[in-house]
Formats: C-alpha cells, structure tokens, sequence
C-alpha cells in the first residue's frame, strides 16, 4: 500500500499552495522559499513559486512579517518566550508560524 502524504498541499500554476494551514506546509512552504533565495531552483521568477516568503525579521522585538504571495497579504508572527503567534489565524500551530520557526532557526 503506497505512503500517502496527510498534507493535500498542490501545485497551483506553479504555486506551493496551503490547504490543510498546518505546521508541516509551512515547513515546507520555508524549504522552497529557501532554496530560491540561495538560487537553487530552476525557476528565476523570484519567490513566485511559494505562497509564503519572508518579508522583515526585527530580532529586537521578536516579530516576524511574511507576504502570502497567493492572497497577497502580509501577516504577522509574534514570539513571545519562543513560541509563535500568527495575528492572522489566532494560533501557534498554522502553516505562517511553521513557516516562522524554520526563518527564525535559519536565519
């Protein structure tokens, strides 16, 4: 029996789209935003391949701003004692905060 991944994230134009808002498509939402940004991808259109791209990181003040890229938003994670807080969803869990984690750990 075939390993079925529990995301239903899909390609949309060429888009990484969010369909669960879970912790694990934020992730990944941040792997290929990555990839982009150090030029490992064959696209050269920027960060158009993602719905989610890092905009501003204020160390000082522990605030994130992503831009959604699909709904062309920007949205806010918060850090308070480490854990983050999406202003958007109103939780810790969703795919910005998974997003969040992964640029505040990598960057």
């Amino acid at each position: 029996m075939p390993i079925v991944s529990k995301t239903k994230s899909i390609y949309n134009s060429g888009i990484f789209e969010i369909k669960n808002n879970n912790l694990e498509e934020g992730i990944e939402c941040f792997s290929q935003w990555l990839s982009i940004e150090e030029g490992n991808s064959e696209d050269d259109n920027n960060n158009n391949n993602v719905q989610l791209t890092l905009v501003v990181f204020e160390k000082e003040n522990n605030k994130l701003l992503l831009h959604d890229n699909l709904h062309n938003s920007d949205i806010e994670i918060v850090f308070t004692d480490g854990v983050p807080f999406c202003t958007l969803c109103r939780t810790d869990d969703c795919a910005h905060t998974g997003f969040a984690i992964c640029a505040k750990q990598n960057l």
